[in-house]
C-alpha cells in the first residue's frame, strides 16, 4: 500500500531546536567564557547556491561546540552569531 501525500510530507521532528537557540544555550551552558573562534563570511553560498553558516564556539576547558546552517536558517544565525560575537 502507497503512503498517502500527508504522510510523505518531511515534517520538523518534535522538541527542534534550530541553531540560533543552540547557540543562546551554548552561551549559557560553561560557566566559563566563551568564544567565537569561527563566524562564516556573511551571505556565504555553496556551490549549489545554498545559503550556508558555520559557527565554533570555544571554551577555556578546549571544548568546542560546531553549529551548521543552511538556507533561511543559515542567515538568522549568522546574525545572531554576529551580535553575539561582537562584530558587525
Amino acid at each position: 500500500m502507497l503512503p498517502t501525500e500527508s504522510q510523505r510530507r518531511i515534517m520538523e521532528p518534535r522538541g527542534y531546536i534550530n541553531g540560533r537557540d543552540t547557540l543562546r544555550e551554548l552561551m549559557k551552558l560553561q560557566d566559563t567564557a566563551a568564544i567565537f573562534i569561527k563566524i562564516s563570511p556573511k551571505d556565504y553560498r555553496l556551490s549549489n547556491g545554498l545559503d550556508y553558516c558555520c559557527v565554533v564556539v570555544e571554551y577555556k576547558d578546549g571544548s568546542n561546540y560546531s553549529l551548521h546552517e543552511y538556507g533561511k536558517e543559515a542567515r538568522k544565525l549568522h546574525e545572531e552569531a554576529t551580535i553575539m560575537g561582537g562584530k558587525e
